[in-house]
């Protein structure tokens, strides 16, 4: 247990007021600006260590290197005539907050970057950093009764929703998220090495779990000070919880919202989030999953007899998942502690929750599903410049899963591009065909492999899928190609010669002596739009030069090939 932790108390997210809505029937969401953006860290005099250094995984660091470019885009902010006189982040600091982004870009996923704005300032006291999203949203589209973080909508719907949202002077909502990171400490370990050093406090643990915060790791339930009564609910126009809201269950497994249970705002709900009700659980089905076949099996939230607002209910309980991989949301933090991986707990709460997953996370949440795909290799054929063309790709969660499927692609090319939305989730016996369009950016052969990452067993993630197609010039009927292998040598005596033609053809393939004697048609026939290989028999051959000609709706071209013996 972090009985010698030197702690730091994260105050959680309260809305207090309504400072800006709009109308969810006309626009089809509604946005209220979250007044205090704050998980302040307050330090503890003591100077005890932790000496905990979990790190990601050799693989996984590889990709976080480059990752937060993938999913956010960072404005780097310094605070007006701030004490600690910086100009500018100190460039080690804005390295460990990239590395930071790049270790969530490999366990979320986002099609639309999340823009984060990092303000590099000083706080008062002790405190560490502060973090939270710019707004809270209802979609309509997605869950009319919730409130959510506008990064993780923004992920769900595949929607810049900042940019739909009005601030009130005419410009659209400019960032996500906002990080405030006190400049004044003198102490931090910028290190990416997951090996804090006695003394030292770890940058990159702090900002992985502020993040979190901002991502939507909070709820909406408070008890306001000198008072004993409990309540739930945003501040829009009709009280709705939060989406972490709806996974709170007491001991005796009763949702907390449930107001025939618990009034709002009520007593009860006081002893409940006070810990008098056998404790507070986030009983989601995927956080559970990570849990099975541990000691505690219930995702247990901090609810001490004293209510903190700057840490009850919206962190897991610390005597339960101090110094476990699941440490990083508790809310104490010690000295020459790393935590650099959210942890498989919380990639299943953020699973519940709807967020779109990554790598990271579907490793973490591998269940007893079985996934099906209907094709390994897409190929989109010979098309004309200017021309596109779409392919559908079925995934399927098989019938006889007891497991939700869920995944997501990843597809890097300027060549073809995935249409809509490229993570999903699965019912047993439900499909999703995945869009993927064929668009080339020039007249050449294109080839390339989209990943599939799952948290099915029956096939190890990622999945390669290769995609291929061919572009000609406008109007281009045939792009004849060098035959191989060339020369025809004894020890590999099976020449082939490849082709494309972007219609259906009328085609003719015949083989010559350097001469002009006919030796033989190699094809004769019509053939539809693609690309195609003719292996050439070369028996009763000898040594020498022979050309092939192609003859394609009156269109002819030929090549050569040597032949020794």
């Amino acid at each position: 247990m972090f009985k010698k932790l030197l702690p730091f108390v994260l105050l959680c997210l309260l809305v207090s007021q309504l400072l800006y809505s709009q109308n969810l029937d006309i626009l089809e969401f509604e946005a209220i600006e979250v007044s205090h953006t704050g998980h302040i860290c307050t330090l503890d005099p003591t100077d005890e260590n932790a000496n905990i250094h979990i790190a990601p995984s050799p693989e996984f660091q590889r990709k976080i290197q480059h990752a937060a470019s993938t999913m956010f885009e960072i404005d780097y902010a310094i605070e007006a005539n701030n004490s600690c006189g910086d100009q500018n982040w100190p460039s080690d600091a804005a390295e460990a907050f990239e590395y930071t982004l790049g270790i969530w870009a490999t366990h979320l996923h986002s099609d639309i970057p999340i823009r984060v704005q990092a303000v590099w300032r000083e706080l008062e006291g002790v405190t560490l950093g502060s973090a939270g999203p710019t707004r809270i949203i209802r979609l309509n589209s997605i869950d009319p009764n919730s409130w959510y973080s506008i990064a993780q909508l923004t992920a769900m719907s595949g929607r810049a929703l900042r940019e739909e949202v009005d601030t009130g002077n005419g410009t659209p909502l400019q960032h996500d998220i906002r990080v405030n990171v006190n400049c004044s400490v003198s102490d931090w370990y910028f290190g990416t090495d997951a090996r804090t050093p006695q003394g030292r406090l770890d940058f990159v643990t702090v900002v992985l779990h502020e993040l979190a915060h901002g991502f939507g790791f909070f709820g909406s339930m408070n008890v306001p000070e000198n008072s004993q009564s409990g309540s739930w609910g945003g501040s829009g126009s009709t009280v709705f919880p939060y989406i972490y809201d709806r996974f709170a269950y007491d001991g005796n497994f009763i949702q907390l919202i449930n107001q025939t249970q618990y009034s709002n705002p009520s007593g009860d709900l006081f002893l409940a989030l006070t810990g008098q009700r056998d404790g507070v659980f986030f009983d989601g089905d995927d956080a559970l999953l990570t849990l099975e076949d541990q000691p505690q099996n219930r995702a247990r939230l901090y609810t001490p007899h004293v209510w903190n607002s700057g840490s009850s209910y919206s962190h897991l309980d610390e005597a339960t998942f101090s110094r476990t991989i699941n440490a990083l949301m508790v809310p104490r933090m010690a000295r020459a502690l790393a935590i650099h991986s959210p942890g498989p707990l919380l990639c299943g709460m953020f699973s519940d929750m709807g967020w779109p997953l990554a790598e990271g996370c579907l490793t973490f949440l591998a269940a007893d599903a079985v996934i099906a795909i209907s094709d390994n290799n897409i190929d989109f054929g010979v098309i004309n410049e200017g021309e596109t063309r779409t392919k559908m790709l079925q995934i399927r969660s098989d019938a006889a899963s007891v497991e939700t499927l869920a995944g997501t692609l990843e597809l890097n090319s300027d060549h073809f591009v995935i249409s809509g939305s490229n993570s999903f989730s699965l019912q047993p016996g439900q499909s999703v065909e995945i869009e993927i369009t064929y668009q080339p950016q020039s007249t050449d052969l294109h080839t390339t492999s989209m990943l599939l990452f799952h948290n099915a067993k029956n096939i190890q993630p990622p999945v390669s899928i290769s995609l291929i197609g061919e572009t000609l010039r406008q109007n281009q009927v045939l792009h004849l190609e060098q035959s191989y292998p060339n020369p025809i040598v004894p020890t590999n005596p099976n020449p082939r010669i490849p082709y494309s033609i972007a219609i259906t053809s009328d085609v003719k393939l015949d083989l010559f002596s350097i001469n002009g004697q006919h030796i033989r048609t190699l094809y004769d026939g019509v053939q539809s739009s693609g690309r195609y290989e003719i292996e050439v028999d070369i028996t009763g051959m000898t040594t020498g030069l022979y050309i092939y000609r192609i003859i394609v709706n009156g269109e002819s071209r030929s090549g050569k090939m040597m032949l020794f013996r």
